[in-house]
This record gives C-alpha cells, sequence and structure tokens, in this order.
C-alpha cells in the first residue's frame, strides 16, 4: 500500500495479453476508480511515457517499472525536491539483488562533464546530489509541463527503447533544468526476465539502432562518438554471441549495422529531440494524481503522478 496515496495512478498496458487473474484485478481496480488502465496497441516504451503526460493533470509524474518493491515514503521523497521551482526531473534510488559492483558513496570523478552521468553517476548512491544529468527509467519522476515543453520522450527510440530515459534526462539538463538524484527516493528493481520492455522480435539493424542513435543526438563529435560507433557498438551489437556462434550471419550483421548508423544519422539530422508522437485526444481525467506504467510488449508498468501546490 502507498502512503501517501497518489493523486492519480496510471497504467499504461502494452501487453498483448495477461492471465485471467491479472486481468479481472486490472478491470475491477479501473471500475472502481483506484486506477486508470490504458491499452496500447502499439508497443513503444517512450510512446508510452509520452501517453502518461498527456493523459494525467497532475504536475509531477512518477514513473516506476513493473516490478519493484518501493521503500516507505517513496513518493514524498520524490515530491518534496519540487519545492525548488528550478527542479524539474528527480533520479530515484535503485537496488538491484544481483548487481555485484557498486559505489554507494556516490564518487564521481569531477573533472568528467555532466553529459557522461550516464555512465559515471551511481544511481545506487546513498549521498544525494543537485545539477546531474541522468535518470532511469524504472525511478524516475519529471515536472510535467517542463519536459512537454521539450517534446517529451523521444519516441524515435524504438525496439527495446535503450538509452531512451538517458536522452530525455541530458535535454533536460542541456536546457538548463536541475535535475536532483534523492536517495530516499528508493525501490527495489528485481529485473524479472518476463513483462516489461522486453521484445520478442527485432529486426538486425533495430537491434543496434538505439545505441547509434543516442551517439548521434547527444556525443557526436566527441571522442567518446568514434569510440562507441566504431568499436564498442560492433562488438557489443555486430560481434554478439548469437553471431559469432554462426559466423556465416557476420557479413550480414555488419551490413545491417551500417544500415543502423545511417538511419540514425538521418533521424538525428531531420527530426526534432523529443518529437512528440503520442496520441493528443486525452478522456475525461480523474482528480487523482498520477502513477503511471509503461511496458512495451510485457505486463504494466506503473507511473505515480502528484500535484504540487
Amino acid at each position: 500500500m502507498l502512503d501517501p496515496l497518489p493523486d492519480e495512478v496510471l497504467v499504461i498496458d502494452q501487453s498483448p495479453a495477461h492471465q485471467q487473474a491479472t486481468e479481472s484485478y486490472l478491470n475491477h481496480r479501473h471500475q472502481a476508480g483506484g486506477l486508470r488502465w490504458i491499452r496500447q496497441e502499439t508497443p513503444n516504451l517512450p510512446r508510452a511515457r509520452n501517453r502518461a503526460l498527456l493523459e494525467t493533470s497532475c504536475d509531477v509524474v512518477i514513473f516506476i517499472d513493473d516490478d519493484v518493491i518501493l521503500t516507505p515514503g517513496f513518493i514524498d521523497n520524490h515530491v518534496r525536491n519540487y519545492a525548488d521551482t528550478r527542479v524539474c526531473a528527480v533520479a530515484g534510488r535503485i537496488l538491484e539483488p544481483d548487481r555485484t559492483k557498486s559505489r554507494p558513496d556516490g564518487t564521481v570523478n569531477s573533472s568528467i562533464s555532466h553529459l557522461f552521468d550516464y555512465l559515471h553517476f551511481p544511481l545506487e548512491s546513498t549521498k544525494r546530489a543537485e545539477w546531474i544529468a541522468n535518470f532511469r527509467g524504472c525511478n524516475h519522476s519529471v515536472r510535467r509541463e517542463r519536459l512537454l515543453e521539450l517534446g517529451g520522450y523521444d519516441e524515435h527510440y524504438i525496439g527495446w527503447a535503450f538509452r531512451e530515459d538517458t536522452d530525455a534526462a541530458i535535454r533536460l539538463w542541456k536546457a538548463g533544468a536541475k535535475i536532483i538524484f534523492d536517495p530516499d527516493a528508493c525501490l527495489t528493481h528485481l529485473a524479472e526476465p518476463s513483462g516489461g520492455c522486453r521484445v520478442t522480435f527485432l529486426r538486425e539493424w533495430q537491434v543496434s539502432f538505439p545505441a547509434t542513435y543516442f551517439s548521434f543526438r547527444h556525443l557526436y563529435p566527441t571522442r567518446r562518438f568514434w569510440t562507441d560507433v566504431l568499436l564498442r557498438n560492433v562488438r557489443f551489437y555486430v560481434l554478439r554471441k548469437s553471431n559469432v556462434f554462426r559466423p556465416w550471419r557476420l557479413p550480414w550483421a555488419f551490413a545491417q549495422y551500417l544500415r543502423s548508423v545511417g538511419l540514425s544519422w538521418w533521424r538525428a539530422r531531420h527530426f526534432s529531440c523529443g518529437s512528440l508522437q503520442g496520441d493528443q485526444t486525452v478522456p475525461s481525467r480523474l482528480p487523482r494524481q498520477a502513477v503511471q506504467s509503461t511496458t512495451p510488449g510485457g505486463s504494466p508498468q506503473h507511473d505515480l503522478g502528484h500535484k504540487v501546490s
């Protein structure tokens, strides 16, 4: 039980089907007004997040995954930060049971640009931090109006939508928004093997597309851009195990990686960041806080919304 309750709970459901018990529970809670169950036909994680931003009238929207355990006071620990009107997003602490490496003291090399916080800032830290440029999709909140002004979440992150959350954080940071890391807004991420935004089928070029698109959006022309596009992405996507163990697939995989690079360059050049493509038509809203859940191709995920006076 959440204490206090959010003003609204949104479940943006992109699952093709549920077990009968899950279906009955969601329908019962929806009919009783305990949550708003919204079906989205086309699985896309940033589009689902945008749907939540458009559906709710809450000032602050907290995004969580469908496989998390919240700590007491979770909502208040997010919302209290927005008393500072400069704060546009809050990154919460994320505990993962199977994580072997962590930096709970929050040690970060101060000489490294905040552009690279997604690589270096430890979201399992116990140390509060301000003016960072990072949050993760399973535990973050945003000031709804400010992110909508920037175009919402970028729906060009297709497939498994890797880096879509980092993209939103960096765009807020570049726009001068204040992002807080609050370790008291803590949850445990179970990383369940099913559900969530896991995609059962991707074309070869789609596997690497989110990473290459992110590189063109935010890293070009830094040295990190060239090492990612020319080395790291080739290692992780072209030379992944499923291709290496079938060496006859490698030429095709490399050709499709080049296609991914070309499409990433073209989309980054011709489309604005965060171009909101979600359904702009919103139904009547319940006078509650918003918690939203967004999951392409898996069980529902949740987001929590709150009105700030």
